[in-house]
């Protein structure tokens, strides 16, 4: 079910053949089918009506963060597939969004700042579960929130280039592959699995009596070869 908000796709058509500037409130709400005073009480401005979609994602995604039970990485992975499967759901609106963004400079600018709240939207998660208590945690935090976004918005531009290039397993995959290497900041307390040390070698030489150094690391060496042969 798509919500009452969401962009129409028809409004985003026009503002892309007509012009974003060129284009008057009342010919937007004619595209998407409602009453001028409709369109200004369920979007405020022609800029809101694009980013429409967005707020909505970015409040499930802080609903999803704040209500999560689970670990901390598997909510930031759940988090990661709230953003990618509302994104993807309309790929018609996904295309036309992406194509207005790219030819609107004021459009592109707002894009970044919903990318910082993101981020903030991630962090906040993390200050809530106390991962972020000391200096060196919150710099590890800012990192991680950072990239998350990072990793999530390549897949959603590999997506829109070729649907079939990427989906929701592989962004898990991903970010599951990313967040490993945060463990200690994700996982405080737990053990961290010692690295496996080698098996010490045992060789076994039969020397002739009076048998001179040479003779003797010779055939050490000969029987390491054999062992590890």
């Amino acid at each position: 079910m798509i919500p009452a908000s969401a962009v129409p796709s028809t409004a985003l058509d026009l503002l892309i053949t007509q012009g974003f500037d060129a284009t008057s409130v009342d010919e937007l709400a004619a595209a998407a089918g409602i009453s001028r005073s409709t369109f200004f009480r369920r979007f405020g401005s022609k800029e809101n009506m694009v980013f429409a979609d967005q707020e909505m994602i970015i409040t499930h995604v802080q609903t999803t963060l704040a209500a999560s039970s689970v670990d901390a990485v598997q909510t930031l992975i759940d988090a990661a597939h709230v953003v990618f499967d509302q994104y993807t759901a309309n790929p018609e609106a996904a295309q036309l969004r992406h194509k207005l963004l790219s030819s609107v400079p004021s459009l592109r600018e707002r894009e970044l700042v919903s990318t910082h709240r993101y981020e903030k939207a991630f962090f906040d998660f993390l200050a809530r579960r106390d991962l972020v208590t000391t200096q060196a945690n919150r710099a590890l935090g800012l990192g991680l929130c950072a990239g998350l976004v990072a990793i999530h918005n390549d897949h959603l531009r590999m997506w829109l280039r070729d649907a079939q290039s990427t989906d929701r397993t592989r962004l898990a995959h991903d970010v599951l592959l990313f967040l490993t290497r945060f463990s200690d900041l994700l996982q405080p307390g737990e053990p961290q699995a010692a690295p496996a040390s080698a098996a010490p070698s045992i060789v076994v030489s039969v020397l002739s009596p009076g048998a001179d150094e040479q003779s003797i690391l010779d055939a050490v060496s000969q029987a390491l070869k054999k062992s590890q042969g």
